[in-house]
């Protein structure tokens, strides 16, 4: 096995997702117990690991994972817990005497909706319904923006030679080294690698590690600044700022 290869990380219960290469020569399944206990605020007894559905067990966390069975590159390693209450929609769901439908909502007088729909406040003034239709058109485009950032990041891989254009910055040149999401947030971040300080970041957010970067030779980059200039991952480039 190489001495790194790219693993896909995925955990449902915190909504988060990434992609970056590992030093599996190097790092342990404690080590990778622990990267995911800082990345995912899990506690680390509470972790689950598992490869092809199957649970890595603590026991087996001093075993290099160039040696854990059935690790290979681009292999999912999905993560779970053994607290029900790391599941954030499990901590917001209300028990089940306190959920109504719309519809029910709908018929009942008295409530709040009521009382704002016979007195024309709030959203259902005549002021909110043109500020509903410039919000309309804003979110439109914000979904169109959302799908092409899909559509983008399926091409993406980790390795691959890509130009930044990011607004009132000059082009610059970098390496994907992580795809994913970060701490508190949902869309999708590109961390990008450069030969040069021409970056803001050493690939830490303040308290998540999420790649390994000199201070100003990385940036967190969103996919629409983005573009690929090299789709063979084995092709050396050397590029000018």
């Amino acid at each position: 096995m190489s001495k790194e290869i790219t693993l896909e990380i995925k955990c449902n219960l915190k909504s988060f997702y990434c992609k970056r290469r590992f030093p599996v020569s190097e790092w342990t399944l404690g080590d990778f117990r622990q990267f995911l206990e800082q990345l995912l605020d899990i506690n680390i007894e509470d972790i689950i690991i598992r490869l092809h559905s199957q649970e890595l067990r603590a026991d087996q966390d001093h075993t290099l994972l160039s040696n854990v069975n059935g690790l290979c590159e681009n292999e999912i390693i999905t993560v779970d817990s053994h607290r029900r209450f790391d599941d954030i929609d499990y901590v917001n769901r209300l028990p089940e005497k306190y959920r109504m439908s719309d519809e029910v909502y709908a018929q009942r007088k008295g409530t709040l909706k009521d009382y704002l729909q016979r007195n024309k406040l709030g959203k259902y003034s005549d002021h909110y319904s043109s500020l509903a239709s410039y919000s309309n058109i804003k979110n439109r485009k914000e979904l169109k923006l959302r799908e092409l950032n899909r559509l983008k990041l399926k091409q993406i891989e980790i390795g691959m030679q890509i130009e930044v254009n990011e607004p009132s910055l000059h082009k610059r040149y970098g390496e994907v080294v992580y795809i994913g999401t970060l701490r508190g947030i949902r869309d999708e971040f590109i961390g990008v690698l450069f030969s040069e300080p021409v970056g803001d970041s050493n690939g830490c957010d303040g308290i998540i590690r999420y790649f390994d970067a000199k201070r100003k030779y990385a940036s967190f980059v969103r996919p629409e600044y983005i573009e690929i200039l090299s789709n063979d991952l084995n092709e050396n480039h050397e590029w000018n700022s």
